[in-house]
């Protein structure tokens, strides 16, 4: 089955590959147009989880990512819902992993979670346009990093909800971005991340044209880190020591990175940001693989050896940027190494229950412990032990949209009409 339907995908992509390829190359330079995607993702709630995918979403749903809003501060008391605690990335977060896993299981106590948070962030947008809360404790006011977040989870409830103000208030943050960036450019971890920004403003264009989106992402890409020069002159081919450590040899930036240049094809039109992921992928693999699919970063580039650690949130970005790539080059590889990655990497993350997780996984890890001395880059001793916030809290906040955002890219639609199987789970398909 697998083998035929992969024939089939091949086929599909080797028709649309080209008449992209035709139709980029009469782009004219500052045109208002996008290249158009190998496969368009279904809307989320058309794909429905089946067999032991669907009782995964939820032993999540029983676990940490159903009730973190009601114990965990960051989350509970966030400063998006007007709280005294973290209102910065932690609540996006939550929320981006949260919107796909109520809807796909239609599980209301979930959906009503969802719904007051939205609410809340949607009658409180500043007159200007700005979402959420304008400065976070110990951040720089005005911060665009996790807005980048908020828009995706707002892209993901505006294709469930009938809310008429989730679109306009999306379009009218971008527009405040755009304005911001001319002052304020990309700083701290949203220059690293810039590519995140352009899934939700290429999804805002294909639904409402503006001018000012494309040049919000072209702010975006100039602004941002330039990954293509650091893999073009890869310097960090061994274990990271902490002296060294940049936003570039940070894990989560590379799994995010994977995704940036392909989605600015859409928009350049040239051929190089088409192909820029499968040298990353390739330089990735060559000094930092692991056997599983994903490569060591503890929570910086940490070598071959398979003691050391893959951070969660690396992990689940890896998986979002194989599905985002599916979509816009359509290469079946990328579907073979998103299952690679998801059914070896994301399963030992948690315990059975999904109650607790690790910061750090290894391949060839036989203990959990608190162990000393440290082995990681960077991470304290307790990485690989399971609990509700070991080493840092960002995992507990960003890990649950791994197993929803799986489920909800399983099938996609060609350009052509059809459907295409690009992994591989129980689902159901109504659309």
């Amino acid at each position: 089955m697998k083998i035929r339907v992969e024939i089939i995908a091949a086929f599909l992509i080797s028709q649309l590959l080209p008449i992209a390829a035709e139709a980029a190359q009469t782009k004219q330079e500052g045109q208002d147009t996008l290249s158009p995607t190998a496969f368009i993702p279904l809307p989320l709630g058309e794909i429905k989880p089946a067999g032991w995918l669907q009782n995964q979403l939820r032993i999540q749903a029983d676990g940490l990512s159903g009730h973190l809003d009601e114990f965990w501060p960051d989350v509970a008391q966030s400063g998006w819902i007007g709280g005294s605690a973290e209102g910065w990335e932690r609540g996006p977060y939550w929320l981006d992993g949260m919107v796909p896993l109520a809807y796909l299981l239609d599980d209301p106590v979930l959906k009503a979670k969802v719904r007051r948070w939205m609410d809340y962030i949607l009658t409180h947008q500043q007159p200007d346009g700005w979402l959420g809360p304008v400065q976070s404790k110990d951040r720089q006011a005005y911060d665009p990093w996790p807005i980048f977040i908020l828009l995706k989870a707002m892209m993901q409830y505006a294709q469930v909800e009938n809310d008429p103000r989730v679109i306009p208030a999306m379009s009218k943050c971008c527009q405040k971005l755009n304005t911001l960036l001319d002052s304020k450019p990309l700083f701290d971890w949203s220059a690293p991340r810039w590519g995140e920004l352009l899934v939700s403003a290429y999804w805002l264009y294909d639904r409402r044209p503006d001018p000012g989106l494309l040049e919000l992402a072209d702010k975006t890409h100039t602004q941002g880190l330039d990954w293509q020069a650091h893999f073009a002159e890869f310097e960090y081919k061994e274990k990271c020591s902490p002296d060294i450590i940049t936003y570039y040899t940070h894990g989560v930036n590379n799994a995010m990175a994977l995704k940036a240049y392909p989605l600015w094809w859409r928009q350049s039109h040239n051929p190089a940001d088409q192909k820029a992921v499968y040298d990353f992928i390739q330089i990735l693999d060559e000094y930092h693989g692991q056997t599983t699919g994903i490569f060591s970063c503890d929570e910086h580039y940490a070598g071959k050896n398979p003691s050391q650690g893959t951070e969660l949130c690396t992990v689940v970005e890896y998986m979002f940027s194989m599905e985002t790539l599916l979509s816009v080059l359509g290469d079946p590889a990328f579907g073979d190494r998103l299952e690679r990655i998801t059914f070896n990497n994301l399963p030992t993350a948690f315990r059975p229950d999904m109650w607790a997780h690790q910061f750090d996984q290894q391949a060839n890890q036989v203990v959990c412990r608190n162990a000393k001395p440290v082995l990681y880059t960077i991470n304290s001793s307790d990485s690989n032990t399971y609990g509700l916030e070991p080493c840092y809290g960002c995992c507990t906040a960003n890990m649950h949209q791994g197993w929803p955002k799986f489920t909800s890219h399983l099938w996609m639609k060609p350009r052509e009409n059809g459907l295409a199987a690009v992994a591989y789970a129980p689902s159901r398909v109504k659309t």
